[in-house]
C-alpha cells in the first residue's frame, strides 16, 4: 500500500503515528490530516489510496467530498455579512427574501437557521441531487414549504436546508451568487483548494468514497423523515455530480484546505495580515446560543452554527468550535490556542459523530495529551 507523505512537526508525532495506524489497519483507505498553529502548518499529512482498486495513491492534491464539514465555510460567510453590517441575525429572513414568508415562515431568522430551530429540517418532499443543483427550483421549494412544527420550539439538525437557506441569505444580502462569494472572499484569498462544485476536468484527482452499511432507523420520527428525503450515499458520490453546487454538504477538498479555511477563526479573524472577521463576531460565534437535546444529533451546545465543547459533544480543546461531516471528516478551530485541525478521508464510518468515531476520538485524545489540555 502507498505510504504516508507530507510533514509533521516532532511535537505532533503522535498524530502521525495514529494516522499511519488507521491506514495500516484498514480503518482508513486514503486520508489527509492537517493542523495549523498561529496560521502555520505543523501537520500536513496524506496517505493511502484513492481508487476502488486500491492502487492509485492519495496524493498531495487529492480531494474528496467532505459532506457536512462544508457547513463551516457557510458559517464563516454568514459571520462576514454580520461583521460588515449587511445582515442582522435576528431580522426575519423574509426581510431579505420576501417570498420566504409564506405558510407561517415570516418570523424565522438566520440565527434560528444556524442553531437548527427553523422547523424546516427537510424540504417536505424527497429530493434528488439534480433537484438540489437547480438553485431556482430549491428557492421555490423552500419559499413554498410549510414548517414541520412551530419554528423555534424544537432543535432538529437540518442536513441540507441549512445550506440552501444560508446560501439564499448570502445571495440576497450581497447580490453575488453563493459560490462566487465563497471564491472571492474565502477560497481565493486563502489559496484554499476547497470547492462547491468541481469541474469535470479535475475529476481525476477526486478520491473514490467507500460507503458504510446502512444506518439503523433513527429514534426520532422527525429526524428519520428528514433523512429519508436525502437519497443514498451512492447518489452523492456519482462522478456526474462533481460540478453541482451543494452548499450544506457538497464541499470538495482535503484536510490542508479545510485547516486553511479554519485559520480565519483560529486566527481571531486575521490570516497573513488580511482581516476576514473582527474578534467581536468570533466571540459571539463562540458563545452558547443553544444547549439542547437535538432531535437528530442528541445533546449539543451550539454557538453560531458551530458545535462547542461539552462532554456530550466534545471538541479537541475546551475552547474549540467544530463541526464534522457524514462518515468522519471534521474541522475544529480554537482561537484561544490559535489552532485549526482538520481531517478528510474516503472511508465512511456509520458512527461518524464526535462521540463515537474511533479516528476522531483518538486524534482529539492525542491532541489534548500533546497540548496538555484537559
Amino acid at each position: 500500500m502507498p505510504g504516508v507523505h507530507g510533514f509533521c512537526d516532532e511535537r505532533f508525532r503522535l498524530l502521525e503515528e495514529a494516522f499511519r495506524r488507521n491506514l495500516d489497519s484498514g480503518l482508513d483507505k486514503g486520508a489527509s490530516l492537517a493542523v495549523t498553529v498561529d496560521g502555520k502548518y505543523v501537520v500536513d499529512l496524506w496517505g493511502g489510496t484513492r481508487d476502488y482498486e486500491m492502487i492509485t495513491p492519495w496524493e498531495a492534491d487529492t480531494v474528496v467530498r467532505v459532506f457536512s464539514t462544508s457547513k463551516i465555510a457557510l458559517m464563516i460567510m454568514v459571520l462576514m455579512l454580520v461583521d460588515r453590517g449587511l445582515l442582522d441575525l435576528d431580522e426575519p429572513i423574509a426581510t431579505y427574501w420576501p417570498e420566504f414568508a409564506q405558510h407561517g415562515k415570516g418570523a424565522i431568522t438566520t440565527r434560528q437557521v444556524l442553531i437548527h430551530r427553523t422547523g424546516l429540517p427537510g424540504y417536505g418532499r424527497p429530493v434528488t441531487l439534480d433537484d438540489l443543483g437547480d438553485r431556482d427550483g430549491v428557492r421555490s421549494i423552500l419559499a413554498n414549504a410549510r414548517p414541520w412544527y412551530e419554528p423555534d420550539t424544537m432543535s432538529c439538525y437540518a442536513p441540507l436546508t441549512f445550506g440552501d437557506l444560508l446560501a439564499e441569505v448570502i445571495e440576497r444580502t450581497t447580490g453575488v451568487p453563493f459560490n462566487g462569494f465563497f471564491r472571492r472572499e474565502l477560497a481565493d484569498p486563502l489559496d484554499a483548494d476547497f470547492h462547491f462544485g468541481l469541474p469535470n476536468e479535475e475529476a481525476d484527482r477526486v478520491s473514490a468514497i467507500w460507503p458504510h452499511d446502512p444506518a439503523p432507523p433513527h429514534d426520532s420520527p422527525i429526524a428519520q423523515a428528514a433523512l429519508s428525503e436525502l437519497g443514498t450515499v451512492e447518489d452523492w458520490i456519482e462522478p456526474r455530480h462533481l460540478p453541482t453546487v451543494l452548499p450544506a454538504a457538497g464541499g470538495i477538498g482535503n484536510a490542508r484546505a479545510l485547516a486553511r479555511i479554519g485559520c480565519v477563526l483560529a486566527g481571531n479573524g486575521t490570516v497573513d495580515g488580511r482581516r476576514y472577521l473582527g474578534p467581536e463576531i468570533i466571540a459571539d460565534a463562540r458563545s452558547t446560543q443553544s444547549r439542547t437535546e437535538d432531535e437528530m444529533v442528541g445533546w449539543v451546545r451550539y454557538g453560531l452554527g458551530f458545535g462547542l465543547d461539552t462532554d456530550d459533544y466534545p471538541g479537541p480543546t475546551p475552547d474549540s468550535m467544530h463541526w464534522g461531516g457524514y462518515g468522519g471528516s471534521f474541522l475544529a478551530m480554537d482561537p484561544v490556542a490559535g489552532v485549526s485541525f482538520a481531517f478528510a478521508q474516503n472511508q465512511l464510518l456509520r458512527d461518524g459523530g464526535p462521540r463515537d468515531d474511533p479516528r476522531r476520538i483518538e486524534f482529539w485524545r492525542l491532541f489534548r495529551e500533546i497540548t496538555g489540555t484537559r
